[in-house]
């Protein structure tokens, strides 16, 4: 027997389950037009704006948002001299992982944030996380961060080399 409780949970969508979870947290959702925003932000460029990408070596390697900063939290120590500086400075720094059910980007970020006094206002979450981002086409660099290779995994499977000066 399906309970009104249970009804009104099932009518919830997933992004409003996700941004009432990340909120217990105080963390704040950016959805794929923020980020999208955020990505294009002149401040990108001096790491005013920083994308942190919380999964392991193997997946960063094959894709990640470029420039991401790379953070895996079973590992913290391998990562934190990369990151500590620019996530203290930044003004805005969203966290990403796969997205759907991934929780990593979550765990990164509140592990960064409170190891570190962040003020949660910079602090956001991607939930559609890579998954979403290579679904709205949007460029994917491969390699180490900043390796001026990048692809379109929606669109082409061969990495190109990008034009213009890196970071």
């Amino acid at each position: 027997v399906e309970t009104a409780s249970t009804a009104n949970v099932e009518v919830v969508p997933k992004a409003e389950r996700l941004a009432a979870r990340l909120q217990l947290h105080n963390l704040q959702l950016a959805d794929s037009n923020r980020v999208a925003q955020l990505f294009q932000d002149p401040r990108r460029t001096h790491d005013g704006v920083i994308f942190i990408d919380a999964r392991d070596d193997t997946h960063y390697a094959a894709g990640h948002i470029p420039g991401a900063y790379h953070f895996d939290r079973f590992y913290p120590d391998r990562y934190l001299s990369n990151v500590v500086q620019v996530c203290l400075t930044a003004q805005e720094i969203v966290f990403y992982c796969n997205g759907g059910d991934c929780d990593d980007s979550e765990h990164a970020a509140i592990m960064l944030r409170d190891s570190m006094g962040l003020p949660k206002e910079r602090v956001f979450i991607y939930g559609g996380g890579i998954a979403e981002w290579t679904a709205n086409g949007q460029p994917i660099e491969l390699g180490a961060r900043n390796s001026g290779v990048f692809t379109n995994l929606t669109r082409s499977a061969t990495p190109a080399k990008a034009e213009g000066p890196s970071r």
